[in-house]
């Protein structure tokens, strides 16, 4: 809902058809994943039941005041993230070219997570919530929500710094535009982090339940993961 609200607010400074491309991406992302989340909490017992596990943990731990500050590290992550719509409002860009590449790249990586999504929704509505979906985009990703995000964000930092380089040229680079690019750096790394760790998670999830499957290991040599992080290294114990 943030990074909506941050959309909707810059959408209408917009002064070129690019920037409005640019606000409109992640309006289309924000109810994009509004709507998905309301879907699984209301059609999908297994994510409401899991919001409830974090309900009840909140407050055997204290109450919501003890996750005030993930709470508010996540705003800030938002903020991080929607600050290159501040620098291409207004300020034009310096390749229209490079900028119309990095818009569309935006759109690929939003329609890859949104289809991602969707066919895993319904392939494991259709035959179970244990069935191992490897139709659609994932007979090439294994993660194409996460990689489909990935892409989106790091275009979104692309196309900011297009509006960044814009200024410049314009001698219109100011401290506070500095700090709107330092910022959608951080967002990028901030939630490139927060993918590879979930893609990671899953990737552990997905070999400990399917690991002893054909199918699966015939899956896992054809796709990709995306970003994920490096493996841990399991200490060697001496034996003497």
């Amino acid at each position: 809902g943030a990074i909506l609200l941050a959309a909707l607010q810059t959408l209408p400074e917009a002064t070129s058809g690019l920037a409005v491309a640019h606000s409109l991406a992640l309006v289309l992302y924000g109810l994009r994943l509004c709507s998905f989340l309301a879907y699984r909490e209301i059609f999908i017992p297994k994510f409401r039941e899991f919001r409830e596990k974090i309900e009840k943990k909140a407050v055997e731990r204290g109450g919501r005041l003890k996750r005030l500050p993930f709470i508010l590290s996540c705003s800030a992550l938002y903020g991080c993230m929607a600050a290159p719509l501040l620098l291409t409002a207004q300020a034009g860009f310096s390749s229209t070219v490079m900028a119309t590449i990095s818009i569309t790249m935006m759109y690929v990586g939003l329609l890859t997570a949104a289809w991602g999504d969707l066919v895993k929704t319904w392939v494991k509505g259709d035959k179970g919530p244990d069935h191992l979906v490897t139709s659609g985009p994932f007979a090439l990703l294994r993660h194409p929500n996460y990689t489909g995000e990935t892409l989106l964000w790091t275009a979104n930092v692309i196309t900011g710094l297009l509006g960044l380089l814009a200024a410049m040229a314009d001698g219109g680079l100011t401290w506070a535009r500095g700090g709107q690019f330092g910022a959608s750096v951080l967002g990028l790394f901030g939630i490139g982090f927060v993918l590879a760790q979930a893609a990671t998670g899953l990737e552990r999830r997905q070999a400990e339940k399917y690991g002893q499957d054909a199918e699966y290991q015939a899956w896992v040599r054809r796709t990709w993961p995306g970003l994920t992080l490096p493996k841990k290294k399991e200490k060697e114990k001496d034996e003497g």
